[in-house]
């Protein structure tokens, strides 16, 4: 049906004044947000009261638009540690620490600052410094130099494999040939290598440490403290990589080729019992047993360190059972 000419003309002028109106609306409700975000820049939260108390609400109402309620962020609730003083159980450990990683504080200490042997607990920096610069999917070479004793994951001279299965095969297996085979692998070798891993103790301000090889073999100039290393393994737990690695109990890797398979298993014993999700176990002739662990548990962290110790599983079970029974977390 065709419109007469003097109709359509009308029709159209409609149309534009409306689409003229609803422009205006717009444009009215941008100008109040304008204004509001200018003037907390220049007054702070008092203006923000002052602009949405005098803004017009019927052109925000006629736009079909909804101006929120700005709000302020509000800060996170602190969480209170409230401790019911019940004797902690006796630990034979030469040095041992727990911490709460919510709320910054240490649950039990015991010669903390005591320089002693890390042993394999030493291949968390190790991984740390590795996983900076190497990606996943690199591919490193196994030179014969890494092929060393002590525990392995079974590496072969030549063996091109990837830096994320070296990882696993370090800190699962504890292989001593991986931590050298990533060590030896990094730009500059070996000696840049370590140096890395020293340069890291003094930008984390830690005072009782020193490293002279990957993998954590006793000598003199190797040492460490729980203390140190409870700082070393916060580095840790932030890179989620990382956390991935620690947490899982077995798993197998190959080498690019195919021809060789290496089955790992996590010798951490506490792994997935009683919250237990991590990091890394060390044993050497002068260093005892010891242990790094990483607790989640009814929604809190707890990291531990167990160094020298006759029993570093049992002891470190003693510690958190007593840690969740004697600590309660208020959230203030």
């Amino acid at each position: 049906m065709n419109l007469p000419l003097d109709l359509k003309k009308k029709t159209n002028k409609q149309s534009l004044r409306s689409d003229l109106k609803q422009t205006l609306r717009i444009l009215a409700v941008i100008t109040i947000l304008f204004l509001t975000s200018a003037i907390f820049l220049m007054t702070g939260p008092e203006a923000i009261e002052l602009i949405e108390s005098h803004a017009s609400s019927e052109n925000v109402q006629k736009s079909g638009l909804v101006l929120s309620e700005i709000r302020l962020p509000t800060p996170a609730p602190k969480m209170e540690l409230i401790s019911a003083n019940t004797l902690p159980p006796k630990i034979s450990a030469v040095s041992v620490i727990a911490y709460d990683v919510q709320t910054d504080k240490m649950l039990f200490e015991k010669n903390i600052h005591t320089k002693l042997a890390p042993a394999s607990t030493t291949k968390i920096m190790t991984a740390v410094i590795g996983s900076e610069h190497f990606s996943s999917g690199d591919l490193l070479t196994v030179p014969a130099e890494a092929i060393v004793g002590g525990s392995t994951m079974g590496l072969v001279a030549g063996e091109q494999i990837t830096f994320r299965s070296l990882l696993y095969g370090m800190m699962l297996n504890s292989g001593n040939d991986a931590a050298f085979t990533i060590a030896y692998n990094y730009p500059g070798g070996y000696s840049v290598f370590i140096s890395k891993m020293n340069e890291r103790v003094s930008e984390l301000g830690l005072k009782d440490t020193h490293f002279d090889n990957p993998a954590g073999f006793d000598s003199p100039a190797h040492y460490s403290s729980a203390y140190d290393l409870l700082q070393i393994a916060k580095a840790a737990k932030s890179n989620a990589k990382l956390g991935r690695v620690f947490s899982t109990k077995e798993t197998s890797v190959a080498s690019i080729d195919k021809s060789q398979i290496h089955i790992l298993k996590n010798l951490n014993k506490l792994l997935n019992q009683d919250g237990v999700v991590g990091i890394k176990t060390g044993t050497t002739e002068m260093a005892g047993e010891s242990f790094v662990g990483l607790v989640e548990k009814d929604g809190h962290n707890i990291l531990t360190v167990m160094l020298n110790s006759p029993d570093r599983f049992g002891e470190t079970k003693s510690l958190i059972d007593w840690i969740f029974n004697n600590y309660s977390w208020k959230i203030n």
